[in-house]
């Protein structure tokens, strides 16, 4: 292991600081980024090399499994397992470890081995002192093998560089089996000469979904011999191979004493894609002009804000969060413009650049805002694609990973980045199709949505996250009127109205954002700090405050500006009680605000919408100067993609984007003494703080382009035009300074009346129902149809309850003085009659069912895919399958109805299932997602019934647990005893 370490010690050190001095401190931004930040803790982030939103991210894997091994490294970590050559930075779920080489010395070994052994495998211990990561460039040194490994980049091609002792007995190993978090499908390998193979690598299961991913890959000089192990047998002299499980090897001379390079290029679209990636992108074997380049790229693109400051740690911060806000999107398409769209199809770019990986639950919030000051014209492109995905997926995306739409977290936030972007005047892109296909995704139906349009809100007894799905839905239909303010009037004022549908879930008694039931009522056991399946990611003080769209609105109804004041200092001040909040994303906590996840990102920016501008200024820089540091635990929660870091980038430099949508930023507290934004149309823009530094966070007084600048909030347009925004700074709060409401932050003026609640005992009845109607304002007009016409002002007005004798829709509507007529909802009822009971013989206890094993989104995939066992069990239970994480049941027979009556039939499942009852789909609780409960009630009469159950699982938890409930009688699982079929 000794043998020549002294001369690898020089090459590590050599390697490390020969791309330093190519420029001075003030030019070399590279200098200043440090790549492992985010790597330890719950930071997700990867130290590989990667190019300013480069399809190849080139970094070593150390571990591929567990939630902080999403990025497939993780600083905790000693030994590595190879490189690889896709990886996400900062996601929440795992994804990539495409491709994996790792040279070895001697013994030629397989299999990866074990932390505890690593000379029982492949795998190498490793020091963090012999590792050095700059942007697009990573090298280490591997202990058990002694060779220095150097890794380098350019859009589509990982450069690789392996110096091996002397006479080392070289080889290389190629694990296509490797994945970070993945299931495979198929993988091919194909030896074409002595110095290039090629092969695919198709997985489904992670982040990146169902993927099939191509390559070629070159080495600098011919390897002398190869073997290939292909689902555990050994193969030799074999050109072609197919497996699930393949690995090979590649045996060198280093006799010359010359390093073996190794090219790899990746492409969604084919083996001859990928060749012309290489070709193109690095047609020679020359290392260190590739290195070279693509630190000039990175400097190129952090060049494009300037800060000035005296702390170097501080400097680092910035930086290496501005190169996390460059990693993602990226480009998604072959240097000859084909690219591989959401319908798995290929098409060529038509004057577009095509982009995935959009984490946009995440980053609609600060990545893409951003974006609008100084990527312009990448935003463009990256509507373009949202747009193409309109056009050959049908929908805009997402949650959007490796080109597939991964539907991973709730709302549908392409709409705010289209909306930001169109508010600020970045509208090169078809702005008419932009609103066709955000109305499409708005109107288009997903958990909770039907409900959500009938009753204004999601109720909480029929869909998981009810509060924050209602929340985050309004603030997306909202955001379709930044452009149906220009286009379409009737959208304007149906978007504005569904825009205001959180005051239906807020509760004036206890102030909070509050699940109500489908019957109008709230949860009776209600905490606020409790985390729940209420709320995602979080509980009711982090969610109660997402109103983006209208937080005027918000401050209204939260009793004024003084209760408001009081309900953020109470926030901010209360200790989180951790039995209540337990959530790993939930972390970097003050009081309950948590920096560590996004929904509480603009939190602290809402004093100044009450005049309380200090309390903004003191909470900012407390963030900023607390829970970011330059160092590899310097996240406090996951990356995501960038959101984290661009939070940062542009907190630290005096403002944030608290509503993407409007053309304004909120002013928080400059940490620099200067930040200068240099755009792309020429001007530049200086965000200046005098007498600053630690603890002087507070703005005494500020002058923009000369003149004095008495707004807690910055146009969009004023920085666009150039200028200067001077702060002074000092250590007491300046509690005059943008107090007034003229200076305040601001919300859109439409006002619509609000949303009746219809209040029932149950929505079926067999022979009458009395429902109610009422409002808590004063003033209203409530008009109400019951056969499912549009209530208008001819209507009858409700002044008493009203006696339902028939199957009826009732629509009611709110009239208010000065406002625009509100909202209608509708709500179903239904006079049933009982389905008959069948009388059969022959039955025998337990129910026949079908086992597959198949990857699917939805239970309908698994159609195409052949039945591997079938039986009878005795209940609904996916005991059976262990620990298999990839199947599917279909269950069929007969329910014993003891007696006749209204039923409610409740299906919980993860993943998907549908519930059949008498051949009619009862249920549907189908498609890819966390444990829920569906239910539906039906009149049954006794006796039997036929019931089928259709169930899949593609990975993580499972669940599946079908229950019933007569009327007023006690929620049960459907017993065994009441389960039968036919032989």
């Amino acid at each position: 292991m000794q043998k020549n370490s002294k001369l690898l010690t020089i090459l590590f050190l050599l390697s490390a600081i020969s791309c330093t001095n190519q420029k001075s401190d003030l030019y070399d931004y590279a200098n200043f980024v440090n790549p492992m930040v985010g790597t330890n803790w719950h930071g997700h982030t990867f130290p590989g090399a990667t190019i300013p939103f480069g399809m190849v991210q080139l970094s070593p894997d150390t571990r591929t499994e567990t939630w902080d091994g999403c990025s497939g490294y993780h600083y905790s970590d000693n030994s590595i397992l190879g490189f690889s050559h896709t990886h996400f930075s900062g996601t929440g779920g795992g994804g990539g470890g495409d491709i994996m080489f790792m040279p070895i010395v001697g013994k030629i070994q397989l299999n990866e081995g074990d932390t505890a052994n690593t000379l029982s495998g492949y795998r190498s211990v490793f020091l963090h002192e012999d590792e050095h990561a700059e942007p697009g460039y990573y090298s280490v040194k591997l202990l058990d093998n002694n060779l220095l490994v150097e890794l380098t980049t350019t859009a589509r091609t990982g450069m690789h560089k392996y110096t091996f002792p002397e006479k080392s007995g070289a080889n290389i190993i190629l694990d296509l089996t490797h994945g970070i978090s993945d299931k495979v499908d198929s993988l091919y390998l194909e030896i074409i000469n002595e110095t290039e193979i090629v092969g695919f690598r198709k997985t489904y299961g992670s982040l990146a979904g169902e993927h099939k991913l191509f390559f070629v890959a070159r080495f600098s000089k011919p390897f002398k011999k190869y073997g290939i192990l292909a689902d555990g047998d050994t193969t030799n002299n074999v050109k072609k191979i197919g497996a699930k499980d393949l690995q090979a090897y590649f045996s060198f001379d280093t006799d010359d004493k010359q390093p073996i390079m190794l090219k790899v290029a990746l492409s969604r679209v084919s083996i001859e894609g990928a060749r012309k990636n290489m070709e193109a992108e690095i047609p020679a074997w020359d290392f260190e002009n590739i290195r070279e380049d693509a630190r000039r790229g990175w400097n190129k693109e952090l060049s494009r804000i300037e800060i000035k400051t005296a702390n170097i740690s501080q400097k680092r911060t910035f930086y290496t969060a501005l190169y996390h806000s460059f990693i993602h999107p990226d480009i998604a398409m072959d240097i000859d413009g084909q690219y591989l769209s959401g319908d798995h199809k290929v098409y060529k770019a038509d004057g577009f650049d095509n982009y995935t990986t959009f984490s946009l639950w995440d980053t609609f919030r600060a990545l893409h805002p951003l974006y609008t000051i100084i990527q312009q014209k990448r935003t463009t492109q990256f509507i373009r694609s949202f747009l193409e995905r309109y056009d050959h997926w049908g929908n805009l995306p997402m949650m959007e990973f490796s080109g597939n739409e991964r539907f991973a977290m709730i709302g549908y936030h392409s709409l705010p980045v289209i909306a930001d972007a169109y508010a600020k005047g970045l509208r090169d892109y078809d702005v008419n199709k932009a609103l066709a296909a955000m109305k499409k995704l708005a109107d288009g139906n997903r958990d909770g949505k039907k409900d959500y349009l009938k009753l204004g809100f999601i109720p909480y007894d029929k869909y998981s996250q009810s509060v924050s799905r209602t929340l985050e839905y309004s603030y997306d239909d909202w955001c379709v009127t930044r452009l149906a303010a220009d286009m379409s009037d009737s959208d304007f004022h149906l978007y504005n109205q569904r825009g205001q549908f959180y005051r239906n879930l807020f509760d004036v008694q206890t102030g909070f954002m509050r699940p109500r039931g489908s019957d109008g009522l709230w949860l009776d056991s209600f905490d606020p700090m409790m985390a729940s399946n209420h709320v995602t990611e979080g509980n009711a003080y982090q969610y109660s405050l997402f109103v983006p769209q209208d937080i005027e609105g918000l401050i209204e109804i939260m009793g004024g500006s003084d209760k408001f004041k009081k309900w953020l200092d109470v926030c901010f001040t209360t200790e989180t009680d951790t039995t209540k909040m337990y959530l790993a994303d939930v972390t970097g906590r003050i009081g309950q605000y948590a920096q560590g996840n996004e929904p509480s990102h603009h939190m602290a920016y809402l004093y100044n919408y009450v005049g309380q501008t200090w309390k903004t200024q003191e909470k900012i820089r407390q963030i900023l100067e607390t829970l970011y540091t330059d160092k590899p635990d310097g996240l406090s929660g996951n990356e995501d993609a960038g959101q984290m870091s661009a939070w940062y980038v542009l907190s630290s430099m005096g403002f944030y984007s608290v509503t993407s949508g409007m053309d304004y930023y909120v002013i928080g507290s400059p940490l620099f003494d200067e930040a200068v934004i240099h755009l792309e149309n020429g001007n530049q823009f200086a965000i200046k703080a005098e007498n600053n530094g630690k603890g002087k966070p507070y703005i005494q007084s500020a002058k923009l382009n000369g003149k004095k600048y008495s707004k807690s909030y910055l146009k969009h347009e004023d920085i666009m035009k150039g200028g200067e925004l001077v702060f002074t700074m000092g250590t007491e709060p300046n509690k005059e300074w943008a107090t007034d409401l003229k200076y305040r932050p601001y919300s859109d003026k439409y006002k619509s009346a609000a949303v009746p609640r219809i209040l029932f005992d149950d929505i079926t009845f067999l022979d009458s129902m009395e429902i109610r109607m009422e409002l808590e304002e004063k003033d209203v007009l409530i008009r109400y149809t019951i056969d499912g016409s549009e209530p208008d002002d001819s209507s009858v007005v409700y002044t008493h309850p009203v006696m339902l004798t028939k199957t009826s829709q009732v629509r009611a509507k709110a009239w208010q003085k000065g406002m625009y007529p509100g909202y209608t909802i509708s709500m179903d009822f239904s006079k049933i009659s009982l389905w008959p009971g069948l009388k059969i013989s022959g039955l025998k206890p337990g129910l026949k069912y079908e086992y597959k094993e198949a990857y699917a989104l939805k239970f309908s995939d698994t159609d195409k895919h052949p039945e591997l066992k079938s039986g009878v069990m005795p209940k609904f239970t996916i005991e059976e399958a262990g620990d298999k994480e990839v199947f599917s049941y279909s269950f069929e027979g007969y329910l014993k109805v003891p007696e006749s009556g209204v039923y409610t039939i409740y299906s919980e499942s993860n993943d998907g299932s549908l519930l059949y009852i008498d051949d009619k789909l009862l249920v549907d609780n189908d498609m890819h997602h966390k444990v829920q409960e569906r239910f539906m009630k039906v009149g049954l009469a006794a006796g039997f019934h036929k019931i089928k159950l259709e169930y899949f699982q593609m990975g993580g938890g499972k669940a599946l647990r079908v229950s019933w409930k007569l009327q007023n009688m006690k929620k049960q699982e459907v017993p065994a005893r009441a389960l039968f079929h036919l032989r």
